[in-house]
């Protein structure tokens, strides 16, 4: 579907004070120059005009700026944040379409592109590290996508914001104090240490929707059942081992030599650690990436990756429970288990392996951002790789979004998948979730 965009103007909001310079966590340094964007679509205003939705919502940024203050900086020589209040980057638009259109096609990725940030990447250090872009539909209708910097911020960093951020929209104040304390948690290090390029792929990809409804993911669950070890397979899992199934059944079957894969799903930290070894509302990037290597040489069954998957979520949580009490020397070992752990695992992954990075952003609080006209009727991630997998809720709570970003043959070949498409709508309107 093609849409126009007519720009109404960009301003620089800021906060109220200057602050202090922030330095980047070990895995922040090495983490690609690209945004985490969430967009927001709302189907009514309340009947509030424009011009004092849009003085909302730059006062209430401001103010939650104040909280948030790192986001209003810029990155300096790739290795800190120079909180220097430059500010974040306010931009209004009008779009020649209806929200109903796009609700309509809501897989479009050419449309859900031109809704968010684009930033150059010559030049990383000139970027906002926080772009929010307000469109209007010709019918009422509008959407807000807020885009973060990867560098400091992860998916649960992007969703606290935003709660933040409309609480002071609806005149509330947020009593929840924010912590970077990424680089304490994963103190800076050398930064000649190089990664293997998990999330830099040149080939053109192609992202698509598929719609996993709540009795098509309870068939899936019941199928992922393998064992006493795992009685009960989540969702993520079951939808997880499904997709890594279909995508690379085509390399498999047609690989001349045997192919390495790692499939890797991003672990939340914050619910799995001691509070006192990592604050609930840490901003930052507070995720593990525990890996699973694979052959072409596998059939990839559910049952055996699931339980792969539940393997790698173990190790984790021994890894964390071991010997871990609320004093300074055990809370600096504990650390240091999960640095060195999560640098082991990139570390096993060489270039010529085909990794899939899977990110659950499921019962996260995105569908509860009010802005004071009511809850959004769509949230629509954006992914920041070319194989990569983002798990989003439906509108109900019960329902996932898999948005999938493919090679474009290996998404040509996922779109036909017979087996994925027993579970999984690929593109159905959002209007009839």
């Amino acid at each position: 579907m093609a849409m126009k965009l007519d720009y109404l103007g960009k301003e620089v909001i800021r906060p109220d004070s200057l602050n202090q310079t922030l330095h980047l966590s070990l895995f922040d340094q090495f983490l690609p120059s690209t945004y985490v964007s969430a967009i927001f679509f709302y189907d009514d205003q309340a009947n509030v005009q424009e011009k004092i939705l849009v003085q909302r919502l730059k006062k209430s940024l401001s103010q939650t700026l104040s909280l948030f203050y790192p986001l209003a900086g810029r990155i300096k020589e790739g290795v800190t944040v120079d909180c220097n209040d430059e500010g974040a980057l306010f931009t209004e638009a009008r779009a020649d379409v209806l929200l109903s259109d796009v609700l309509r096609n809501p897989s479009d990725a050419d449309l859900v592109q031109k809704l968010i940030v684009s930033p150059d990447p010559a030049d990383p250090e000139t970027w906002p590290l926080l772009h929010v872009k307000v469109i209007f539909f010709r019918d009422r209708g509008l959407a807000v996508a807020v885009s973060v910097s990867h560098k400091i911020c992860d998916a649960a960093s992007l969703s606290t914001f935003v709660c933040s951020w409309t609480k002071a929209a609806r005149g509330y104040a947020d009593m929840v104090n924010p912590e970077f304390a990424a680089s304490v948690f994963y103190p800076p290090a050398d930064i000649s240490i190089e990664f293997p390029p998990l999330l830099v792929h040149e080939r053109k990809s192609k992202t698509k929707r598929f719609v996993f409804g709540p009795l098509m993911i309870e068939k899936l669950k019941n199928r992922a059942y393998c064992s006493k070890r795992v009685p009960q397979a989540t969702r993520i899992e079951s939808i997880t081992a499904l997709l890594v199934r279909c995508a690379t059944r085509e390399r498999r079957s047609k690989a001349s030599a045997v192919t390495e894969f790692a499939i890797t799903q991003t672990m939340d930290l914050r619910p799995r650690v001691p509070s006192f070894l990592l604050p609930r509302k840490a901003i930052g990037n507070f995720f593990f990436l525990p890996l699973v290597k694979e052959t072409s040489e596998n059939k990839m069954e559910i049952q055996e990756t699931v339980s792969k998957l539940r393997k790698t979520k173990e190790e984790l949580n021994e890894l964390i429970t071991k010997d871990t009490e609320d004093s300074k020397r055990s809370i600096d070992e504990a650390k240091e288990r999960i640095a060195s752990a999560m640098l082991s695992s990139l570390l096993e992954v060489s270039p010529d392996t085909e990794t899939f990075v899977v990110s659950s952003w499921c019962r996260m609080s995105f569908y509860e951002a009010d802005f004071g006209w009511g809850f959004p009727v769509w949230v629509a991630p954006d992914s920041v790789d070319k194989t990569h997998v983002v798990l989003m809720d439906a509108k109900d709570g019960e329902g996932v979004e898999a948005w999938v970003t493919l090679l474009e043959a290996d998404m040509a070949a996922l779109e036909l998948d017979a087996e994925l498409l027993v579970y999984a709508t690929p593109s159905p309107s959002v209007l009839m979730i």
